[in-house]
Order: C-alpha cells, then sequence, then structure tokens
C-alpha cells in the first residue's frame, strides 16, 4: 500500500513539474531547430510547393468542418523542422525539407503531406498544449508551488545519488510517455481525418517517418524523446486503428445504402466516439431519423418524400410504444444535427435535416423557420445546391396546412424546386399534391435471378452462408462487424451480425480488379456507362470521396463520377 501511494504522489509530482517547461510547439519529430520559434522571415508563399500543400491543408481543414475555434493558419518554412503546431501564434508550419521528403512518395505524396498536416491540426483539435498552457500560466497557484517546492526538495534531500538519478529518469520517461501518447493520437486521428478528406488510407507513415530521420541527419535515439524504432512501430500501431476506424465507417456508409440504418445509426455512432465532425454528426443524425421513418412511420404519414438522400420504405401503422420510439429517434436525431450546426454554423445540410425532422415531429413552426431562413441563408457557395430541396421541405409543410391557401404555395414551392431539382423529388410530390399519376419509375435494373448471377471474381454471395473472417469489432451490445480480408485477390468480404446472426453481407471489388459486373461494367468506367445498363440508381449516397449507386443487390462506389468499384450485398 505504501509502495502504491509513494508512486501515485510520484506520478502526480513528477506530472506536475514537467509542465513547467512548455514548448508551445508540437513536433511530429524532434529537429534540431523549432521552425515555429524565428520562422517568420522564412516563410515561402506563391511556389508549387506552397500552393500544393496549402490545398492539402484546406482539404483537410474542410473535411475536419470545425469552426468554433480560429483555424491554425499554415506556412511553409525553410527552417529546418518537419511539421509543427505553433500555439503562440495559431499556426501549423510545414517544413520545405518535409515537403520534398513527401514528394518521393510519387503518387502518394499528397496524402503522405495530408498525413503531417493532420497529424498537427489533431494535436489542436485535441487541445494537446492545454495541460501544458495551464500549468505555465497558473504556476503562481498555492498547490503548484508547494507541489513544485516538495518535488525539490525530493531531490535535494536523496538519501544517494543513485536515487536522485531514479527521480530525475522518473521525470523524464514521464513525459515521454505523455508526449508518446499525444503523437499515437495524432497519428491515428490525424490518418482519419486524411482519410476522410479524401486521400485514403495511408499506411506508409513509418516510411516516411524513417525517410524524414535520413533526410534531416537525425540519430536513432535522441535525448528525452523515444527513439526511431518506436516511433515508426508507433505509426504502424495508429494505422492499424485508424484502418479499423475507416473500416467501420466503410460500413456504416454501406448499410445506410442498402437501407439497413438501425446498423448504419450504431456504426456511425461507434466512429463518433472516437472522432468528431460535422459531417459525421450529420450522419448520424441522418440515419436515425431514416430509422424513424422507414420502421416507425406509415404510408399515410409519409404520402410525400423528403428532401433526403435516400429514398425511404413506407411502413404500416404503429401502436403507442413505436409511436414513443419514433419520437425518441427524431429528437436523438436533432441533437445530432444540433451538433453539426455547432462546429460549422454554415453547413447547410444539417439545418435541412434538422427541420426535415421537426417537420415529422409534427412541429411546422420550427421546421419552416429552419428551412426558410437558417437552411436557405446557409445554401450558397457549396451549398447552393440545397436551394430547391428548401423549396420541397416548404412545399410539403404548406401542403400539410390541408387549405386551398395552404395547396397553392405548395404549388408555387414545387415548382420553384423543379426548375434545379435532379432527384424527382420536386416532380414526384406535386404529383402527390395533385393527386395525378406519380412520375414513372427509373428503369427496371432487372430481375431478382439477373442479381442472383452477379458474381466477383467467380464468387456469388447467394453461396456464402457460413461466411468466415479474419477479422472482428464489436460495434455495440447487438452488432458486430466481420470482415474476411483473404476472400480472394481480387475481393473484400465484409459483414455484420445482429446477437449473433449474420444480418447483412457485403462482398467488394478491391483497387486494380479487371473483371466486369454482369452487364459488362468494369472499374473506371463513368456515371453514365452504369446508368446506361443498370438504369438510374434508385438512392445515391454521398460519401467522403464520391458517392454510393445503389440498386437491388448491387452498389456502385464512385471517386467523382468514375466508379472505383462495386459491391454485391446478401441480406
Amino acid at each position: 500500500m505504501k509502495k502504491q501511494t509513494l508512486l501515485l504522489f510520484l506520478l502526480f509530482a513528477t506530472a506536475a513539474f514537467a509542465q513547467k517547461g512548455s514548448w508551445g510547439e508540437f513536433p511530429l519529430i524532434p529537429t534540431k531547430t523549432s521552425a515555429a520559434r524565428k520562422a517568420s522571415a522564412n516563410k515561402i508563399k506563391g511556389t508549387p510547393a506552397y500552393e500544393k500543400a496549402l490545398r492539402v491543408y484546406e482539404r483537410l481543414r474542410e473535411a475536419r468542418g470545425d469552426y468554433r475555434y480560429p483555424v491554425p493558419t499554415f506556412y511553409l518554412t525553410q527552417k529546418e523542422t518537419v511539421a509543427e503546431m505553433n500555439y503562440s501564434e495559431n499556426a501549423i508550419y510545414l517544413g520545405e525539407k518535409a515537403f520534398h521528403v513527401c514528394e518521393s512518395f510519387g503518387p502518394q505524396s499528397e496524402a503522405a503531406i495530408a498525413f503531417l498536416l493532420g497529424h498537427e491540426l489533431t494535436h489542436y483539435y485535441e487541445k494537446h498544449a492545454w495541460k501544458d498552457n495551464f500549468a505555465v500560466e497558473n504556476k503562481s497557484l498555492n498547490l503548484s508551488t508547494q507541489i513544485d517546492a516538495l518535488y525539490r526538495d525530493m531531490l535535494e534531500t536523496a538519501g544517494t545519488p543513485e536515487l536522485r538519478t531514479k527521480l530525475l529518469r522518473f521525470d523524464s520517461l514521464s513525459r515521454q510517455i505523455e508526449g508518446a501518447s499525444m503523437e499515437l493520437q495524432s497519428d491515428y486521428l490525424g490518418g482519419f481525418l486524411a482519410y476522410s478528406a479524401g486521400y485514403g488510407a495511408f499506411d506508409q507513415g513509418d516510411e516516411l517517418i524513417r525517410r524524414l530521420y535520413r533526410e534531416f541527419g537525425l540519430p536513432d535515439n535522441l535525448p528525452g524523446y523515444i527513439s526511431r524504432n518506436e516511433r515508426e512501430e508507433m505509426s504502424r500501431r495508429s494505422a492499424l486503428k485508424m484502418k479499423d476506424l475507416a473500416d467501420i465507417f466503410e460500413m456504416a456508409n454501406l448499410l445506410s445504402a442498402a437501407e439497413e440504418y438501425e446498423s448504419a445509426y450504431r456504426y456511425y455512432r461507434k466512429v463518433l466516439v472516437e472522432y468528431q465532425s460535422r459531417e459525421l454528426y450529420n450522419n448520424v443524425g441522418a440515419a436515425a431519423m431514416m430509422h424513424a421513418m422507414k420502421k416507425y412511420m406509415n404510408a399515410n404519414e409519409l404520402k410525400f418524400r423528403y428532401p433526403i438522400q435516400i429514398d425511404l420504405e413506407m411502413a404500416s401503422s404503429r401502436g403507442p410504444q413505436e409511436d414513443s420510439i419514433r419520437i425518441q429517434l427524431l429528437r436523438q436525431a436533432i441533437q445530432h444535427f444540433d451538433a453539426a450546426i455547432s462546429l460549422d454554423p454554415n453547413y447547410a445540410p444539417a439545418y435541412l435535416n434538422k427541420a426535415c425532422a421537426l417537420a415529422l415531429l409534427g412541429d411546422r413552426t420550427r421546421a419552416f423557420y429552419f428551412a426558410d431562413v437558417e437552411a436557405r441563408s446557409a445554401s450558397k457557395g457549396a451549398y447552393a445546391n440545397n436551394l430547391d430541396k428548401v423549396e420541397i421541405l416548404l412545399g410539403i409543410l404548406d401542403a400539410g396546412l390541408n387549405t386551398p391557401e395552404g395547396t397553392a404555395k405548395a404549388q408555387a414551392h414545387f415548382k420553384s424546386a423543379a426548375a434545379t431539382d435532379l432527384s424527382g423529388l420536386a416532380a414526384y410530390n406535386m404529383a402527390v399534391l395533385n393527386g395525378t399519376p406519380l412520375p414513372a419509375a427509373p428503369p427496371d435494373p432487372g430481375s431478382n435471378k439477373f442479381f442472383d448471377e452477379e458474381s466477383i471474381d467467380g464468387q456469388e454471395v447467394s453461396s456464402m452462408l457460413y461466411p468466415e473472417d479474419d477479422k472482428m469489432l464489436p460495434i455495440d451490445e447487438l452488432f458486430t462487424f466481420y470482415e474476411n480480408t483473404r476472400q480472394s485477390k481480387n475481393s473484400r468480404l465484409y459483414f455484420n451480425r445482429l446477437s449473433g446472426n449474420l444480418n447483412i453481407l457485403f462482398l467488394s471489388t478491391v483497387s486494380g480488379y479487371t473483371g466486369a459486373t454482369a452487364r459488362g461494367v468494369k472499374i473506371g468506367q463513368k456515371r453514365a456507362d452504369i446508368e446506361n445498363k443498370y438504369g438510374l440508381a434508385a438512392r445515391t449516397i454521398l460519401t467522403p470521396t464520391g458517392s454510393i449507386m445503389a440498386y437491388p443487390d448491387i452498389l456502385f462506389m464512385l471517386q467523382g463520377e468514375v466508379m472505383e468499384s462495386w459491391v454485391l450485398v446478401k441480406k
């Protein structure tokens, strides 16, 4: 017991004492000088290197979507540094020499730059300097001065030189452990930030660190810092952990595309525990809203189609308990949309989705305000295509008045939206309002039998009764994610189990697969080629890098307008 008490005291005392030496900067790896201390005269602007690095930085900043605090300014510098977050200037520095090391990764050079800058942005957003700064700014507190004096007294009165050396060593190691934990988190979450910005799962962080050590002429072992081998191993571990998070996020997108909204909601929440962004909060809220609409609302309540990305499956009438669950899910959705808005007050999709949720709750007054005022005001620039969706929702709200005046206003809103609406929602809702025949459905993509014949590398999902896995990630008390990464050289197998039973399975192509679908579509072809063979997609789901075109039993994953993979679905 005495040993435990002494250990706890030493941990507290050395941690408090260690905070007196605040850095003010967080370097990815330590270099001979700090860029941030004397960098103002060595900032580089207007060069191709600066413009390229700035583009990467701005994509990362936009992907994070957190504007609660001033976003750090980016600088490229000639100083001898890799990358640093400087809190005194609220700036992130990337060394020119480090930029050229990233260039050595060729096609993955931007991903390497994103790895370095995402790492530094994570230091900022995770507030890694808070404890340092707090200790420095409050060093005059009575408690701080007592601990400081007591620790110094322990050093001065140590019975032997050996004990004094051990105490100093303990202090040094405690600092290294704390620093290493922040570096590991920044590698991990910074890597996911780069992934969410569209740079893929960069898994060469260890090789990047090795090249940086070589380029900067650093020894493998530096005083007060973990060894190069340990730093590389940290990067490898964080890459594996980041890949797990990315797999869960990708599975959530697939589940949304397959209309498995409850599962998608739980998968998105799993990611949200580790990583927060406006898009993720919005996705969690949208999945909760879709789940409520699909399972707990009836056809009469959903005769109009709301301006959201995924079409709805109408449900039969429900009882009081289901009504309570529906209300709870919609309120949870609103909380998530509010969280997205708190990160970025100009994020139009969250305002529109919140208005949809309020409309589904029957709160017409607030729904109208968030659509007509907040969503409309935010729908500019990158979100200008939301304006027709605003008109659609306003039309639904006016139609709900069930008065001649409301009907006339709804017709005007739907007519206004139809001029630019590519989703067909305005035309569909106008037909419902007027009682006229509904617009023709998208061309039939084929019979169920046809889709049963879809295969990847000669394998059909219908034959996978008992899929094998080599990777398992618990999601919550009900759902578990599985993956078979050894399925074949041309495919990957994901599946979800609900309380131990197979719930849904996805068989996906991998990068470079040269085979074709049953109707002759290959990786690298465009959206128009897919629509020519399969007809219009009934549902389109946005992803960090493009979109998912959803058909019965098959999903096409697009990077921009180009198909990069497809996925077979078995429920």
